[in-house]
């Protein structure tokens, strides 16, 4: 299981890439991730594989928090 909550990314201070992100993804479930350049699609994965940190919020992964 998958969840993320409240996730939030600046790279710059009045330009948010993600804001308020709220996602579960249940085992066996298949989830695809669209949107126009500059939605956020690359930084929510490069957050899920641990390759950036969030501004704010947090990803567990089986109860695990990654985001630390």
């Amino acid at each position: 299981m998958i969840r993320i909550c409240n996730l939030s990314k600046s790279y710059q201070k009045d330009s948010a890439a993600l804001c308020d992100i709220n996602l579960s993804i249940g085992k066996g479930e298949f989830v695809f991730v669209t949107g126009p350049s500059g939605a956020g699609k690359s930084t929510l994965l490069r957050m899920l594989f641990c390759g950036e940190k969030p501004n704010r919020g947090q990803i567990l992964i089986n109860g695990r928090n990654i985001t630390r």
